[in-house]
């Protein structure tokens, strides 16, 4: 039986938000492919070999903690850079900014060209978006105070809520198998038909069978979520 193994980067300093929500979205939902699942709890402190994982997640934290983790991780800026055209990564909250040339003039990974700026206002609140990849909405929240200067490759639109700045209606990055997005926390909990596809994506690219199943709690509860903005999903 094939083992899908995930790397959950930074799990004690990028923890905001129900970030481990999001693995065990990913874990259940493999596990229901019929694949075993090793999820591995990695941080600051050892070498991290990230060449042994298919999937990579890192999440929301606190400032001062994403400091110390874009400090850590720049000794991986090589093999991050060559990583991301193969592994699937999953980024989410303030996380998505260590993948950028900078964060406030500070070095960070520069494996995209966007720059972070931090503002003064603090940007809260429910998300709504399209995206070219799901037929569907997809549903979040967002508590930040940094935009970035992103308008290509985006994951979405964003039809209610925030953008990457205020000068775009996009939002995230999407390339290869990078999902990047301010979103928070439960995002893949909240959107099943997103964790599914980048599951039957990791899964075909393996040459695994993956198997549908719409009829479940998690797209239920999506679908009841959905009439709190007046939405109806595309099969109702």
């Amino acid at each position: 039986m094939e083992t899908i193994r995930i790397a959950h980067l930074y799990y004690d300093l990028l923890n905001l938000y129900g970030e481990s929500g999001n693995v065990m979205a990913l874990k259940q939902a493999l596990e229901k492919q019929n694949v075993k699942v090793r999820i591995d709890l990695v941080t600051k402190g050892k070498p991290i070999n990230f060449k042994e994982y298919d999937i990579l997640y890192m999440g929301q934290g606190m400032e001062d903690n994403l400091e110390i983790v874009r400090k850590d991780i720049l000794r991986y800026k090589k093999v991050l850079k060559r990583l991301v055209k193969s592994k699937t990564f999953i980024i989410t909250g303030n996380a998505y900014e260590l993948f950028g040339h900078d964060i406030d003039g500070k070095e960070a990974l520069d494996i995209f060209p966007f720059k972070t700026k931090t503002v003064r206002n603090r940007i809260v609140g429910e998300q709504v978006y399209k995206t070219y990849l799901l037929n569907d909405p997809v549903i979040g929240f967002q508590n930040r105070n940094e935009i970035i200067d992103n308008d290509e490759n985006n994951l979405f639109n964003v039809i209610k809520g925030n953008a990457n700045n205020q000068n775009t209606h996009f939002e995230g990055i999407k390339i290869n198998n990078f999902y990047g997005t301010f979103t928070l926390g439960p995002l893949l909990i909240r959107n099943p038909h997103l964790n599914d596809l980048i599951i039957k994506n990791l899964l075909e690219s393996k040459g695994l069978k993956y198997h549908e199943d719409l009829d479940t709690p998690d797209y239920r509860a999506y679908h009841e979520y959905l009439k709190n903005f007046h939405i109806k999903a595309s099969n109702e």
